[in-house]
């Protein structure tokens, strides 16, 4: 067993393991002593629970190692002492020592057992403070008398002392009893699972970051759309992720994975695009589809076949508390990951895959945590996870993800996905934006006004750039996928080939975004590519390619509809 020194030493360096650790060393100490104080075991695990979150935060300013058992004394003191003023607590007499006998029990006194320990902890209660302390240390969890003087801030003959000091109160019936009273509910080795529990190995997700994960050598093709990717990362580490070809684009070989293929056709992520007047960064959201704003995630998640809740914050109720709670609830009792919109960056999704500090912090990936405009003050687990404080105020939703349950025959699956695409790409309005076949128009309108760019400074000029940038992305992603979808359906549904004339149309409008990205030197965000967008020729020739990616998509939407009249 390592030293506690040792720990204290690397866990003040950030070592989580040493603090894990530590926690197991001082555990049952920590829940003694509190019990000591409160007389109640549930509020001294709350006591000690929030006392080893506090130590995790301060221990940096813990000079003396040797100190530290002390110093977390005062610390679970002080929780102690908080939780003390919130309600009476109820004492027994010393004079009830009398009326228990000195006898062995039997079968037929189980029932009496839990009265008899409940009235001898009573006994101990009314004990003096300091052999109160001592007693309930000492007899835990087998702690020595030096130990229990490390702690109590005194020395191991003085502990000696109040033990022989309590025994002479005590019958030494009582002491058995005492004993076998504290080591029942000593906490245990899930006492640190409601400090700290993380998931591992939970698949990555974000926009670069996944795509160094390689399988067989193959980099994973590039996965932008934030919750159909969590969601596949989800069923990965459930063991319920639909596999992966080896496919040849853009001149390499790729990992194409068919659970977002899949996903990127249920949801109706691969056949989406919105756009909303005024040059605005929120027009990718899957959201902006229908006007149920989690009409999309709905249908994903229910087209793989899992039981799952979504908590959106509330007026008038303690969201914080409650989103707490049900995160740590998924994570330690159902050992499941949970989707949250927010917590790093923009209101997109990301993937809770941990809590430390008793959910203080949350563990997890998101697409944004190497974005430095947008990040904020967050830390990283060794496994790459973001760790982020204070997240409350970030997070707007919770997708709390159950067990697996019989999933939809697949043919229907499919037959509604594909009615799904049709009704987005044919909606022309959804609130304030334009949807579908009309956010064409609206996004090719707006890049060959010329008030919109003449003479703006270059901050403006690179937030437009980004806004369409967004749009091409949108497009060239989701209809690339779009066409593996309807190849995916013709190969597993038998439906009708014509999904394959649609397919290839999508694939020409995934060529035409790249065309869009050539006439400005290639993919990317920088100044430079805002500068040329800028340029009257280079807009009006977007512009262009926009309404002939259109005219592909109303083609490939015509064909969509023929093979459901008759399938």
């Amino acid at each position: 067993m390592r030293d506690w020194k040792e720990l204290v030493d690397e866990a003040r360096l950030g070592n989580l393991d040493a603090f894990d650790a530590l926690v197991g060393r001082f555990r049952d100490m920590a829940v003694g002593y509190a019990y000591s104080i409160l007389h109640d075991f549930s509020l001294a695990e709350d006591a000690a629970q929030e006392a080893f979150v506090q130590a995790y935060r301060d221990l940096s300013s813990l000079r003396n190692v040797q100190a530290f058992p002390s110093w977390f004394r005062r610390i679970v003191f002080k929780h102690c002492d908080r939780l003390t003023r919130r309600r009476s607590l109820p004492t027994v007499p010393l004079e009830a020592a009398g009326g228990v006998e000195d006898r062995t029990r039997t079968p037929l006194e189980e029932l009496e057992a839990r009265e008899e320990s409940e009235t001898v902890m009573g006994i101990v209660h009314e004990l003096p403070a300091h052999e109160r302390a001592a007693v309930t240390l000492f007899y835990i969890n087998g702690y020595s008398m030096e130990e229990v003087g490390d702690f109590l801030e005194t020395s191991a003959t003085t502990v000696k002392s109040r033990l022989h000091s309590a025994r002479k109160k005590l019958k030494e019936r009582m002491v058995t009893v005492i004993q076998d009273a504290l080591r029942q509910h000593a906490p245990g080795a899930e006492f640190n699972e409601r400090v700290r529990k993380v998931l591992e190995k939970v698949p990555v997700v974000s926009f670069e970051l996944h795509q160094q994960t390689k399988k067989d050598g193959l980099s994973p093709c590039p996965e932008s759309t934030t919750f159909p990717s969590c969601l596949r990362a989800f069923l990965e580490f459930r063991g319920d992720g639909l596999g992966y070809e080896k496919i040849t684009a853009h001149g390499q070989e790729w990992r194409l994975d068919t659970t977002y293929v899949h996903l990127m056709g249920t949801t109706g992520a691969a056949f989406r695009l919105s756009w909303k007047p005024g040059w605005h960064l929120d027009n990718p959201l899957l959201s902006n589809m229908s006007s149920d704003p989690i009409a999309a995630y709905h249908r994903g998640i229910e087209s793989v076949g899992y039981a799952y809740e979504v908590i959106q914050k509330e007026t008038g109720r303690d969201n914080e508390t409650y989103f707490r709670e049900r995160i740590i609830e998924s994570i330690q009792r159902r050992g499941n990951p949970v989707i949250a919109a927010g917590v790093v960056g923009p209101p997109v999704d990301c993937l809770i895959t941990g809590f430390d500090e008793a959910g203080d912090v949350l563990v997890g990936w998101s697409f944004f945590q190497q974005v430095d405009e947008v990040k904020g003050d967050i830390e990283y687990e060794p496994s790459g996870y973001f760790r982020k404080r204070l997240w409350f105020d970030n997070t707007g939703r919770l997708i709390v993800m159950g067990d697996r349950r019989d999933r939809q025959p697949l043919d229907a699956v499919y037959r509604d996905s594909l009615r799904w695409a049709v009704d987005a790409a044919r909606t022309p309005v959804v609130g304030e934006r334009r949807n579908g076949f009309a956010a064409y128009e609206a996004w090719a309108a707006a890049i060959v006004d010329d008030g919109e760019f003449e003479g703006k400074p270059a901050p403006e000029l690179r937030h437009r750039y980004h806004v369409h940038q967004d749009a091409v992305g949108t497009i060239a992603e989701g209809r690339w996928y779009a066409q593996n979808f309807l190849r995916k359906v013709v190969a597993d549904a038998s439906a009708p080939a014509i999904l394959q004339q649609a397919a290839d149309c999508y694939d020409a409008e995934h060529t035409l975004m790249w065309q869009i990205w050539g006439l400005v030197g290639g993919p990317g965000d920088s100044e430079e590519h805002a500068r040329r967008f800028a340029g009257a020729a280079v807009r009006q020739q977007t512009a262009e390619l926009i309404l002939q990616a259109r005219e592909r998509d109303i083609e490939a939407v015509g064909c969509i509809e023929q093979a459901l009249q008759n399938w």
